[in-house]
């Protein structure tokens, strides 16, 4: 078969906001995707000053100033009332909603679970989980498929064969829709707390949020139970479990444990499952790239499975993975409060200044990366990666709260996108351009259906 042309690739980007706008506009804006409200300036410029709803806001894109913030001053920086506002309420005071030195005994708890080695050891599980899947295309036929859902199934899957316990078979159905129940309503969560609204306010879709946050948090009580009854075993919760408090040496209560497992639940397998959704929207887009992957993979793996050595030896397949999270990263938007007067490249900042460190646009911007919203995935070959300063590429975060699971992520995308591309083709439905839309993780507006098409 002659492998297809490169034709270039332009992966569609949200208008940015261009002046000021009323209060009620703001929050319209806001509500359908908090990205449209990111300053024009905010993809060309270091810093860029403004304010909103009497809050002092600074976006910086800039590696020294994000250096700054995230790691040589972070002490000084910390996380803001807004994110603790939408994140708490589900997550409570776990490893990624706690600071200070709640959060580091919590992380150093679980760091000794995410050695790469170790999870190497997980492919296996990771490929099964996605040959599963392929058998369910198989069966379905070739209609249209909304990928995004079956993602969030596998990595699900994944992760609850590998990490943490799955708690039986109706825990990723349950998980599935009581996730849906509480993020289609976030929006309004997101809206209310940037506009400093009272949380009582009601709003479309709170009571839904409310039950699916009780359904999580009883399934995950049901799975310690279980555990604490029954026998240890290796993985995260066992870990949890034997976890004690450095100054107290109290173990983990109940409700930490809790927040804790939601939080490698929902995080663990959703950032992953929207890094491969955005990059199998790309890859159907892009043939060319679909060829690339799909002959490495037969040189690397031959008509085997993948296994734990050829992930190293897949580099096609995770520069595609990486440039894919340039111009669709799992989690779009950082933010932090500086807690007292301070200066950044220069610009006083004064305390209770919401810093935003907005991902989306620093991996768009139009200074640090040529042709920007271009796909390109050679930008990842060594020698080219190696020129990208640290702080201008940072899909899973950085300084001391980088992503615990980044290594995790990158072996079970990798694994999960080449074995899916082997045994399938993708290609997008005419005019299909879904709109990234920012929800703690960015997500496609409507979904993402995909043509499916077995090999």
């Amino acid at each position: 078969m002659n492998a297809p042309q490169v034709v270039p690739l332009y992966a569609p980007r949200v208008a940015p906001l261009d002046g000021r706008i009323g209060r009620l506009s703001l929050f319209a804006k806001l509500l359908r995707n908090p990205l449209r409200v990111l300053p024009a300036a905010v993809y060309d410029e270091p810093i860029v000053l403004g304010g909103r709803a009497g809050r002092e806001l600074c976006w910086i894109t800039e590696a020294s100033l994000i250096k700054t913030v995230l790691l040589d001053k972070h002490d000084l920086f910390r996380r803001t009332p807004i994110t603790q506002r939408i994140l708490e309420p589900l997550l409570g005071k776990g490893v990624l909603t706690a600071d200070g030195a709640d959060w580091k005994w919590q992380r150093q708890t679980a760091a000794p679970v995410f050695r790469h080695n170790d999870l190497l050891s997980f492919v296996p599980t990771i490929v099964e989980a996605a040959e599963q899947l392929l058998a369910d295309w198989r069966q379905r036929g070739e209609a249209p498929r909304n990928v995004d859902g079956d993602m969030s199934l596998v990595t699900f899957d994944v992760i609850s064969h590998t990490l943490l316990p799955s708690g039986g078979a109706h825990m990723a159905p349950l998980i599935a829709r009581s996730n849906v129940d509480y993020q289609k309503p976030l929006g309004w969560r997101m809206a209310y707390a940037n506009l400093r609204l009272p949380a009582w306010m009601p709003h479309p879709g709170k009571l839904r949020m409310h039950f699916a946050q009780q359904r999580l948090r009883a399934a995950v009580a049901a799975i310690v139970a279980e555990r604490r009854a029954g026998a240890a075993k290796d993985d995260l919760l066992q870990r949890l479990l034997n976890a004690k408090h450095p100054e107290t040496g109290a173990a983990m209560s109940d409700d930490l444990l809790i927040d804790n497992l939601l939080t490698f639940f929902l995080a663990g397998h959703e950032t992953t499952a929207k890094a491969l959704t955005w990059t199998l929207y790309l890859l159907a887009r892009a043939p060319y790239w679909q060829h690339r992957i799909l002959e490495e993979v037969r040189q690397v793996a031959g008509q085997g499975r993948i296994q734990s050595d050829h992930i190293d030896k897949l580099a096609v397949t995770t520069q595609v993975l990486k440039e894919s999270m340039r111009l669709y990263p799992p989690a779009p938007i950082m933010s932090r409060q500086a807690s007292v007067d301070a200066e950044l490249g220069g610009v006083p900042i004064k305390a209770g200044t919401q810093i935003i460190i907005p991902i989306y646009a620093i991996q768009r911007h139009r200074r640090h990366w040529p042709d920007p919203d271009r796909f390109d995935p050679t930008r990842f070959a060594p020698e080219n990666e190696a020129k990208i300063p640290r702080y201008h590429y940072m899909p899973f975060g950085a300084g001391p709260r980088i992503c615990i699971g980044m290594a995790f992520a990158m072996i079970e995308a990798v694994a999960i996108l080449a074995t899916l591309v082997r045994a399938a083709s993708f290609a997008t439905p005419p005019n299909h351009a879904p709109e990234p839309v920012s929800r703690v993780t960015l997500q496609p507006a409507g979904g993402m259906r995909l043509s499916v098409r077995m090999r």
